[in-house]
């Protein structure tokens, strides 16, 4: 018979889910125990039974789990143990990553246990993946809760495990007795963390750097360092530029000349809060603080070193058929109007009036080059033939009239290729919309924004308002129709 411990005088919970989670009730206290809990999950005690409810009301797992997984810190529970362990080795390598990007030795105080609970199939709870810290006397328990109803996130399963990762890397060696009642590290350096973690392992969106460099989209780090509450206060796309910026800024950070140290003893600074985040990086980061804006410029360098794509990035389709439309392009400069036009190099007649074609080929022959180390494999051979007719114009050994139907079918297969990505494309999309369940940010935002215009109030009864009322239906009347009764004339 299992022991059942009595109700501990120095037992405490602290939850590492950020305290604004939609899916998170406020803090409360057992009736019975006084043991700070929220209403998203139970806290688990020494003796608490291991089916039912909890004693604090939160609907337990009816079913008995039996498999348990051990592997290295990680300690996962469930019926399926192939997803166990899947489950174990993906953790542990998020672990491996993050100990390499901090400098930290292979070790380790306290397991975390992660927990698979529900079947396939069966209601998602409101947060299907959630954390728990509990203290019980000098001993920290670390849980992660897995809803297997609609299958895992791994966006929220990332999260999650990095997040447990950092709080039991700060909290392995403090007195649980000294720490403040609440426990939380700022949302900016767990997100910049991923966001290094995906950039180590080749699984960041690089294109996504890159789109949001080019049209200005990311936010300077004062703006970063002061969302506090960044995934309830910003909208899906607003939210991704978050994300990026703090993976830039994380990396910006980590560059520095003992990057990683500084970044450890900022974590041990920050995650017992009362100071703000500026503070903590111009005391720890000491060589961005030369001048006001050292950190802005750094930060800008680092964001453009990862919009820049690497030479071994392969392109899709549409990238490779744009990038081969600029490097085809031929300039044409008519000095009388001092204007110039562009046309394809597969333009024999234009071409052959141009000056400088000699020089412009070298050009185009050193574009097709570069591009064929990127190009889309399907685009390889066209971009070869593309060579070679440049090559022949180069050297005045190109015969019009037997490359007009090389020319005339290597356009009909980039044409064909081009259909055939769009039709790959909307299927794609087709297949995404007809199998995703439930609705996500980009929608509920949608949605709310829809619904705020809907239940706005009618327009104030101004002159102002009225004059251009009459202007827009004047405006859009179809021809010869009869004039609509106008405000003006009342």
């Amino acid at each position: 018979m299992k022991k059942q411990f009595p109700c501990p005088f120095r037992t405490r919970t602290i939850w590492t889910i950020p305290p604004t989670a939609p899916s998170c009730g406020p803090v409360q206290r057992c009736a019975r125990c006084r043991t700070r809990f929220r209403s998203c999950g139970s806290v688990r005690r020494s003796g608490s039974p291991a089916r039912g409810g909890s004693r604090h009301g939160s609907p337990g797992t009816a079913a008995a789990l039996h498999q348990h997984f051990l592997f290295k810190q990680f300690h996962v529970i469930g019926q399926d143990a192939l997803l166990a362990g899947a489950i174990a080795s993906r953790a542990d390598s998020m672990r491996t990553t993050l100990l390499k990007i901090l400098k930290q030795p292979d070790e380790w105080k306290n397991r975390i246990i992660i927990r698979l609970m529900g079947e396939p199939g069966t209601p998602v709870p409101p947060n299907p993946i959630r954390m728990q810290t509990t203290i019980l006397g000098d001993a920290i328990t670390y849980n992660i809760y897995i809803h297997l109803g609609r299958g895992i996130n791994q966006d929220r399963l990332r999260h999650a495990v990095i997040s447990t990762l950092l709080y039991e890397m700060m909290l392995r060696n403090v007195d649980p007795e000294g720490l403040p009642e609440q426990v939380s590290l700022p949302p900016w350096l767990i997100t910049g963390l991923e966001q290094a973690v995906l950039w180590h392992t080749n699984e960041a969106d690089r294109a996504l750097y890159s789109t949001l460099f080019q049209q200005d989209g990311i936010m300077s780090p004062e703006d970063i360092l002061k969302s506090r509450e960044p995934e309830k206060d910003l909208d899906a796309t607003s939210y991704a530029a978050y994300q990026t910026s703090c993976g830039a800024l994380m990396l910006c950070l980590l560059n520095q000349k003992n990057g990683p140290e500084g970044m450890k003893h900022l974590l041990d600074q920050a995650i017992l809060g009362g100071d703000d985040p500026k503070n903590l990086i111009k005391r720890h980061f000491p060589q961005l603080n030369l001048t006001p804006s050292s950190l802005h410029k750094w930060w800008t360098l680092q964001l453009s070193r990862m919009a820049t794509p690497p030479v071994t990035e392969t392109l899709t389709i549409m990238e490779t058929e744009r990038h081969l439309q600029e490097a085809l392009t031929l300039v044409k400069y008519d000095p009388d109007t001092r204007t110039t036009t562009t046309f394809p190099v597969d333009n024999l007649e234009e071409a052959a009036s141009l000056p400088d074609l000699k020089r412009q080929l070298s050009n185009i022959s050193g574009s097709l080059f570069n591009l064929s180390r990127r190009s889309f494999p399907s685009y390889r051979p066209i971009i070869v033939e593309y060579a070679k007719l440049v090559a022949l114009m180069q050297t005045d050994k190109l015969d019009r009239r037997k490359a007009a139907p090389k020319i005339s079918q290597l356009r009909e297969i980039r044409e064909l290729s081009m259909k055939t990505a769009r039709r790959v494309r909307d299927y794609m999309d087709w297949y995404e919309i007809n199998t995703r369940t439930g609705s996500g940010k980009t929608f509920d935002s949608y949605a709310a924004t829809m619904k705020m215009i809907r239940e706005q109030e009618a327009p104030a009864n101004t002159p102002i308002a009225r004059y251009l009322d009459d202007i827009e239906k004047l405006y859009t009347l179809p021809a010869k129709a009869p004039v609509p009764p106008l405000y003006g004339k009342d």
